[in-house]
């Protein structure tokens, strides 16, 4: 049997428990609500020309608590196999352009955090597997 983002298998190369999908509060009537709430975070420094992220933050202020749920729930969904930026571009239909800071602000709100595992991209590049934290690898010699 191939596993597939929403029938990953076993763990591969992960420590953590799976801890199916009553892990990180989806169970919860009010998740979907709770994270489409969350707070923006401030503009990223870019490389961009002057003017150019400041008005991409404008346009995007209305979706992003949208898309960063969406992006939330394939990483939960996915459990302890994880979600590649690809991949979540190809489930949400959400593009890359946007996927990427939606991901980056779930991360610094301790959401989640990088697996350390990693899966080609469509072009065959190695791209970060990205996990809730409670399917996060267990760090060895630390004590709780």
């Amino acid at each position: 049997m191939n596993a597939t983002l929403f029938d990953p298998g076993p763990p591969e190369n992960d420590a953590a428990p799976h801890l199916g999908s009553s892990g990180a509060g989806v169970g919860n009537p009010n998740f979907a609500q709770q994270f489409t709430q969350l707070a923006p975070t401030p503009l990223a420094p870019r490389n961009a020309p002057p003017g150019t992220s400041e008005v991409a933050a404008r346009r995007i202020a209305g979706h992003a608590a949208a898309q960063r749920a969406a992006v939330l729930a394939v990483i939960v969904k996915s459990g302890a196999f994880g979600a590649t930026d690809a991949e979540i571009e190809s489930v949400t239909g959400i593009r890359a352009q946007s996927v990427s800071p939606r991901r980056g602000e779930l991360h610094k709100l301790g959401l989640i955090v990088d697996s350390g595992r990693r899966r080609p991209t469509p072009r065959g590049r190695p791209a970060a597997v990205w996990v809730t934290t409670n399917h996060a690898p267990k760090t060895e010699g630390v004590k709780p």
